[in-house]
């Protein structure tokens, strides 16, 4: 054979070399595509021969990924879970004002409890309450105060914070009721002022009692022990006025927690009305039994049905009720048909040592209102129609969660 025609038959034979490694590398380059588009979707590569290595590595890196998607998909339920169950009111909401998540608390304050995502939250904001809506526009976090459906005073903490999802500006708004805290801690307060003031007092009065009794002894068969002694019994007698005053005091200092028991009403309310006659039973009573710690609420009751006895007004004007509210409790009212209270006594009546009376030692409404949202209710006072204050105290279910966030910021009324 020529030398021309081994050249063509090397050409011939290098082009089908080529063309054969060219169709293996495509054919591997499309497996390689086909890999990486699995990966891609989160799917498994289909596997090769010939590219062992390479499809173990890319299998490793699919079962990464997906592991990977199912971790955040695990810790965005438990944030959504957590934001769903958190106490206080979130809203989240676009610049323009388009809600993208509202959780329980926040459904229940604002939106009457139905999903407002997609709806415009400051499109809203006429129908909220003047203090509300001023916090709202404002740039850092404010304290707010309206008074509920029941004329109850509820304080709110508003915390808002600016930030950017996905490129576009959201607003959070954080509402947290602080109401029954800030009356906690205004009670624990006075509380630990009341048990110092005591002690103290307490400390001084034991000396005292002890040298009364001294003195006795020393000045006995004395020409002046008669005068002496009437001196010593009322030194003896003022000091265990002072200590059962102090006594009164010490109550409020370390109330217990209440030890609640479900209790018939009826016979409740007979024990009531046999230690004042003359209040007389007003509506049926709840066939449902109470929930709470009869001896607690049973002083309270004495409390009030003590004052309203002391008011000034007729005694048969005197009244007690106790009303279902369904699902939110019951109330429990004393009534009378005094003189009420201006609004200077009524913004005071239930601070501690506020009294109006000349031996009150003020703690009476305020030992009352502790008792009763210890049990996890509410106290509120309201002057009547036609004369008279009205006591209301109340309580909750059985079932019932702590009464802390009975305020509605019902945004979505007309």
């Amino acid at each position: 054979m020529s030398s021309a025609l081994w050249l063509v038959a090397a050409l011939g034979v290098g082009l089908l070399v080529l063309a054969i490694q060219y169709a293996i590398a495509a054919r591997r380059l499309r497996a390689l595509t086909a890999a990486v588009k699995s990966l891609a979707a989160g799917e498994d590569p289909v596997d090769s021969s010939e590219h062992g290595e390479v499809f173990r590595v890319a299998r490793e890196l699919a079962d990464a990924r997906r592991a990977d998607q199912a971790t955040a998909a695990e810790r965005e339920a438990l944030l959504r879970a957590a934001l769903e169950a958190a106490p206080s009111a979130i809203v989240m909401f676009s610049d323009v004002g388009r809600i993208s998540l509202a959780n329980a608390a926040a459904r229940e304050l604002f939106f009457e409890d139905r999903d407002p995502v997609g709806e415009n939250f400051v499109a809203m904001l006429g129908r909220a309450p003047d203090a509300l809506r001023r916090s709202l526009l404002s740039d850092g976090d404010e304290l707010f105060s309206v008074d509920d459906a029941d004329g109850e005073r509820q304080t709110y903490n508003l915390a808002k914070r600016r930030f950017v999802v996905g490129g576009e500006a959201m607003v959070l708004v954080l509402v947290k009721n602080l109401s029954r805290e800030l009356h906690r801690q205004e009670a624990d307060a006075w509380k630990r002022m009341i048990r110092l003031f005591v002690h103290e007092l307490n400390n001084s009065l034991a000396p005292i009692s002890s040298l009364v009794h001294t003195g006795k002894l020393v000045t006995e068969g004395s020409p002046l022990a008669p005068k002496l002694d009437r001196i010593f019994s009322t030194i003896t007698e003022r000091t265990e006025h002072l200590r059962v005053f102090l006594e009164g005091y010490a109550q409020f200092s370390r109330l217990p927690s209440p030890r609640k028991v479900e209790v018939a009403w009826r016979p409740f309310v007979e024990r009531l009305l046999a230690l004042y006659p003359a209040a007389r039973l007003e509506g049926e009573l709840p066939a449902e039994p109470g929930f709470f710690d009869p001896a607690q609420l049973e002083q309270v009751a004495i409390n009030l049905l003590k004052n309203a006895s002391e008011c000034g007004g007729p005694p048969d004007g005197i009244t007690l009720s106790v009303t279902s509210l369904g699902a939110r409790g019951v109330r429990m009212t004393i009534a009378d048909r005094g003189p009420g209270m201006s609004a200077e006594v009524m913004a005071s009546a239930l601070v501690p040592f506020y009294s109006t009376k000349e031996r009150g030692s003020g703690l009476g409404l305020t030992l009352c209102r502790e008792i009763v949202e210890a049990h996890g209710g509410a106290l509120r006072l309201e002057n009547r129609d036609g004369g008279g204050l009205a006591v209301h105290a109340r309580l909750l279910h059985k079932s019932a969660l702590p009464d802390a966030d009975v305020g509605k910021l019902t945004l979505t009324r007309s």
